[in-house]
């Protein structure tokens, strides 16, 4: 992992995958202050979504930012717009289940600290990002099939 270095290439698109700490139940339950955290960052932030999915506990999206060296403060812009909508009293309860370092690093408790991210280098790769997020519903066994899962892009006629 020393090696890893991330690519910021204007022009690419990027596959980004957040997770809840511990797997917390929280993306769907809280849908609307999520929506609320991506507008406020597309409000800072200049970027295209073209495809999203969103699980209970995460989500994966493919990103395009105007400038590439961008789309980590828009991750953490959504994290932190979320974490801060949330009740203070939830906020708080996240934050005991935390350990004392991670306590002390003042971490939130609702989001995993890193998330994963791969760039998109061509078409076919970005078909097979596009297919693994709009089948992940089905494998987790919330749907039968992709269109059945409402917290996705698919029907905007993005998937191949």
């Amino acid at each position: 992992m020393a090696d890893y270095r991330r690519v910021f290439q204007d022009g690419y698109s990027y596959f980004i995958t957040m997770v809840t700490h511990r797997r917390a139940p929280l993306l769907i339950t809280h849908i609307d202050l999520l929506r609320k955290s991506f507008a406020l960052s597309k409000q800072t932030y200049d970027y295209r979504i073209n495809a999203i999915v969103i699980l209970p506990d995460h989500l994966h999206m493919i990103i395009t930012p105007k400038d590439a060296t961008m789309y980590p403060k828009i991750i953490s812009h959504i994290k932190r717009s979320f974490v801060y909508g949330m009740d203070g009293d939830y906020r708080q309860e996240a934050r005991m289940t935390l350990s004392p370092s991670s306590y002390q690093r003042q971490r939130s408790g609702i989001w995993q600290k890193r998330y994963y991210e791969h760039t998109i280098r061509n078409e076919k790769d970005m078909g097979e990002k596009l297919q693994y997020m709009y089948h992940n519903p089905v494998k987790h066994g919330y749907v039968d099939e992709p269109d059945g899962w409402v917290y996705s892009s698919f029907w905007r006629g993005q998937h191949h």
